[in-house]
């Protein structure tokens, strides 16, 4: 009677031990989505962002008529999803790629094929893009310390000729 008595409390508590690991394995995930979660919206580049055409220097031949791009940036990586709009048509342009300074293919943009992107500063990225092997821009671009307004300064190369400009977007409503 004693052995079956050992045997009924071992199981017990054994099961109260795997019932509280697991429970404290799915709260510890739940924390960590969330940890996560917040993060990307801590960071100062997620959100949606609107060209605004007169607050920016655009380039002479530019015929944006519009801009607007979802960023969902962390420390390590940034994803965009973007509609831009110019004489030419709608381009949905889509990219995912982490701030290490490596290529990443870009979908959807006549004018590059794969974009670089480095974290110089919690709110600041500079971003290369090319089509091919050849640079097609270079930007810096920088959150302002409201939070409002995304200023990108720009320079396009088009063979041995480069023009420069900035384009100023503003945050928009989720």
């Amino acid at each position: 009677m004693w052995t079956n008595f050992q045997r009924s409390t071992w199981g017990q508590a054994s099961c109260r031990r795997r019932t509280s690991h697991t429970f404290l394995l799915r709260a510890l995930a739940v924390v960590v989505v969330l940890a996560v979660i917040a993060a990307a919206a801590d960071d100062p580049f997620t959100g949606t962002w609107k060209l605004n055409r007169g607050k920016s220097k655009l380039l002479p031949d530019d015929t944006t008529i519009s801009d607007v791009y979802r960023t969902v940036a962390d420390n390590n990586t940034i994803r965009i999803k973007e509609q831009m709009t110019d004489d030419r048509g709608v381009h949905n342009i889509t990219v995912e790629a982490r701030f290490d300074g490596k290529d990443y293919p870009v979908t959807g943009d006549p004018m590059s094929d794969s974009v670089s992107y480095e974290r110089v500063k919690p709110d600041r990225i500079k971003i290369t893009t090319k089509k091919g092997s050849q640079i097609t821009a270079e930007a810096s671009t920088a959150v302002s310390r409201d939070g409002r307004t995304i200023t990108v300064h720009f320079v396009v190369y088009a063979g041995e000729k480069s023009q420069s400009g900035t384009a100023v977007y503003e945050k928009q409503p989720d």
